[in-house]
């Protein structure tokens, strides 16, 4: 993903972080299930494995709260639209967290109001 934007890092256990990001990409095929990818702006939550003391992480795939959300739609990359999603992961990330961490579906739609600016119907955590 082009344009990556870290944003938030949580120590989930002495072993485990997740850390958000969100990007522009430019679209294409999905090298994990070759679906069409549209282009514009997407949220990601990583799971790695980080020893605390560790400056080495690794990748943990299929793990709960981890993968990606297709956020907004763009035809062309608008730096304005990144920084909207971005801070309102910023403003939103220990709710973001805990809805990652539920990992069910009223935690989703929660999840995808947070990043597109919606109403939220209750809180999370």
């Amino acid at each position: 993903m082009a344009s990556k934007t870290h944003v938030h890092t949580k120590r989930l256990s002495d072993t485990y972080i997740r850390e958000l990001s969100v990007a522009y990409d430019k679209g294409g095929i999905n090298y994990w299930d070759y679906s069409q990818q549209p282009k514009g702006i997407y949220f990601r939550s990583s799971l790695y494995e980080q020893p605390e003391g560790s400056m080495w992480k690794t990748w943990t795939t299929g793990q709960k709260g981890d993968g990606y959300i297709f956020v907004t739609p763009l035809d062309r990359y608008r730096p304005k639209a990144l920084r909207e999603v971005t801070e309102r992961v910023v403003a939103n990330a220990d709710t973001i967290h805990a809805l990652l961490d539920a990992a069910d579906a009223h935690a989703l739609t929660e999840l995808k109001a947070i990043l597109t600016g919606a109403t939220v119907s209750g809180a999370a955590a």
